[in-house]
């Protein structure tokens, strides 16, 4: 069995080739209507998009799976649509270039479909179930079309014998309940990586909150925000902001000790007349240098162990307004748990 992955794009595909699988099932035992309510659910299938060769055989198959239902259902015109789609996808393809050269036929007068069973159930026919409405038979996963009358020196109303039978249908089924165990792997690893990263998250901001500053808990970080200016003016810190980076540095490293977090160091500045508008600026990189200086200096923190960053101008943590300018000298820090990112 191929590794677990929880690479998004892999998921879809073997979503994809699961649901195929499941219709396959459901038209060998004659089960058309659920067969196409499962195509249904997959959408359009112009095209692999991002699943590579993998996908496109994956949608290639599912495009031949969904023109033969719609054959068997009598629904000529569809069923041609979709097997044009596969030639686009795939040239060579064989069940494409045979099905549409029959229905050519059948539009032509050459050669006349007639229903057999006019029920979404179908009889075993040499071991094999096979699925016959408006005169096509999906046999051994290859399409039959029953004419009425003698053709390419074909007998009338024959029916090719089914070519894998009973041993195909169960490797069919194994494939399946490999697919769903890889599936139910990855859907696993997702909950409880998502469940850890919540627990940290939610220990950070825990282990954060303090007088005068705001905790603000996002989906992959927490953001410390200072409901006071830390700077105010250049990159001159004041009394209370020095007091409180000191205390959010020494928690910092007891959180590190057991809830390892890498740590970004945001300086903000307001934008000045005559200065840049936007683009981050020089001061807002020293307020950053300052603060994890302060963060460090009486834990056992290093300076290389902050990210330090300039925020826009116009990003500041408050709305840029003149009321808030002095709110905006300031600096936020974004407290990251280490190990996988968040699922999108």
């Amino acid at each position: 069995m191929s590794e677990v992955t929880d690479n998004p794009v892999d998921a879809r595909a073997l979503h994809l080739q699961l649901a195929v699988n499941r219709a396959h099932s459901a038209a060998r035992a004659g089960d058309l209507e659920l067969a196409a309510r499962l195509l249904d659910e997959l959408g359009e299938l112009d095209g692999p998009g991002e699943l590579g060769e993998a996908g496109r055989a994956t949608v290639v198959a599912a495009l031949n799976l969904r023109a033969k239902v719609h054959a068997q259902r009598g629904e000529l015109p569809e069923a041609d649509a979709c097997w044009s789609r596969v030639e686009a996808l795939a040239p060579d393809d064989p069940d494409a270039a045979a099905g549409r050269r029959t229905l050519a036929k059948i539009a032509a007068g050459r050669r006349h479909a007639r229903p057999v069973v006019h029920t979404g159930r179908v009889a075993v026919i040499a071991g094999a179930l096979a699925a016959t409405v408006a005169g096509v038979a999906l046999i051994g996963g290859a399409v039959k079309l029953i004419s009425g009358g003698g053709d390419d020196g074909g007998g009338s109303g024959s029916v090719a014998e089914a070519d894998t039978g009973s041993e195909r249908l169960r490797e069919e089924s194994r494939r399946a309940d490999e697919l769903k165990a890889r599936l139910a792997a990855i859907e696993g690893d997702r909950t409880a990586g998502a469940e850890q990263r919540a627990s940290a998250l939610d220990e950070v901001a825990k282990q954060l909150a303090m007088p005068g500053v705001e905790i603000r808990r996002h989906a992959g970080d927490v953001q410390l925000v200072f409901r006071t200016g830390v700077f105010p003016y250049d990159s001159v810190i004041g009394p209370e902001g020095a007091e409180a980076l000191t205390e959010i540095g020494r928690r910092l490293a007891d959180l590190s000790a057991e809830t390892p977090v890498e740590t970004t160091v945001v300086g903000h500045s307001v934008a000045v007349p005559g200065g840049a508008p936007s683009g981050g600026s020089v001061v807002a990189l020293n307020r950053a240098r300052v603060a994890a200086q302060y963060l460090s200096q009486d834990s056992d923190l290093r300076l290389t162990d902050f990210r330090l960053v300039s925020a826009d101008q116009r990003r500041g943590p408050f709305p840029a307004t003149a009321a808030n300018a002095p709110r905006n000298r300031t600096v936020t820090l974004l407290i990251t748990p280490k190990g996988p990112p968040p699922t999108p």
